[in-house]
């Protein structure tokens, strides 16, 4: 074959694959647009499956038509973290694969030995459907949780992975005062830097709860308790706050069996949560008005809100809901929520009241940046 020969082959051969690609791209869009079609007129895809040309476009219409939720039992692959879910439109059909369940009770598909089991999304949307869903709790919660319920609670809204919680309950009960080991992680070690202040704010006794909206992490955060040994005085659940804390406060209280306030909320932390940047999204902050009237009718005068954010915006906005509309009735700002640097005042600027850092606030001051915080008491006034 000389040189000529050969080149004309290969420019056959390119306009033959690039002819073949055309005509491909041409059947799967042609495809896709009669399967709209065909989709609308045909009852259901069970009687879709045995139209004539059903064969050739079943693909697509599985994929556009009968789109599993992630959630539903009949979904073997929990992997899936679409944060907005098609309705399966199959109906009633089927009873077992219309059946959902609350993300938080999905089991997780890795081993907690593995480093994917502390690895997760950062974000989801506290809107969609399947976070708008109670979460599943036992039937004997929270004494299944806690030793005793006859005592104050210290609830924090957004505790991540936990590591917050684990080293406040840690010093408070039996680790209180213990020297740094070289293999302890450097969260460990930097907060164990700062000075402990949490005896003037806390009372010895306390039982704490962790809430959480990404499922995995909450599952995490109550391995992590176990492993620790502070199994009956700390515990995390995994929900949307805004969906299920008058729920959970609610049976916390009716645990005791008595009139008496010994369980009340006392102390309330939400830190470093999702700031939501854009305007659209802003409906998706957890502190709305609603959770601020929950808090308010669950703590009694003298009980402490605690907020804190390496984003001033994301702070003010929190803030916005405790000194307006009905947070204004209930709750007063502390002084002191700015301190004086250098003969200026700044802004939110007062010093972690409890003297433990979280995991975030670690890093933002280890990189020199500003967090900013503040404070609000529960006054006299009663819930309606």
């Amino acid at each position: 074959m000389t040189r000529d020969d050969l080149s004309r082959h290969q420019r056959c051969r390119g306009t033959s694959y690039v002819w073949n690609m055309f005509s491909f791209s041409l059947w799967m869009s042609a495809s896709r647009q009669f399967s709209v079609a065909v989709t609308k007129s045909v009852p259901s895809y069970k009687a879709f499956k045995s139209h004539p040309v059903g064969f050739a476009i079943q693909p697509h219409i599985q994929s556009s038509y009968q789109r599993t939720p992630s959630y539903c039992t009949s979904a073997v692959k929990y992997s899936v973290d679409s944060s907005d879910v098609t309705e399966d439109p199959r109906g009633q059909d089927d009873e077992d694969e219309g059946k959902f369940i609350p993300p938080w009770s999905l089991p997780i598909n890795r081993t907690s030995n593995s480093k994917a089991f502390a690895r997760f999304r950062q974000h989801v949307n506290p809107l969609a459907r399947r976070y708008q869903m109670s979460t599943d709790l036992p039937e004997n919660w929270p004494l299944c949780d806690f030793t005793n319920v006859n005592l104050p609670l210290y609830l924090d809204i957004g505790c991540g992975k936990g590591g917050f919680l684990l080293e406040l309950v840690g010093r408070m009960h039996g680790n209180r005062g213990r020297s740094c080991n070289p293999g302890e992680d450097a969260y460990q070690m930097a907060s164990k830097e700062m000075e402990d202040t949490t005896a003037n704010w806390l009372p010895n006794e306390m039982n704490y709860l962790g809430l959480e909206i990404r499922p995995g992490v909450s599952q995490y955060a109550q391995a992590r308790v176990e492993k620790r040994g502070l199994s009956g005085k700390l515990s995390f659940v995994g929900c949307n706050a805004n969906v299920d804390l008058d729920r959970l406060l609610t049976l916390y209280q009716e645990a005791a069996g008595s009139e008496e306030d010994n369980n009340r909320l006392a102390f309330v932390s939400i830190q470093f949560p999702d700031p939501h940047f854009k305007k659209a999204h802003s409906k998706r902050r957890v502190v709305t008005s609603e959770l601020v009237s929950t808090l308010a009718k669950f703590m009694r005068r003298g009980d402490v809100v605690f907020l804190q954010s390496d984003i001033k915006d994301a702070l003010e906005a929190m803030r916005e809901k405790f000194v307006e509309d009905s947070g204004k009735l209930y709750f007063d700002e502390l002084q002191g929520a700015n301190k004086i640097m250098d003969g200026q005042e700044k802004e939110y600027g007062m010093e972690n009241p409890l003297g433990i850092p979280t995991e975030r606030e670690v890093s933002v001051l280890n990189k020199g940046l500003p967090v900013f915080r503040t404070m609000f008491r529960r006054n006299e006034f009663s819930v309606l």
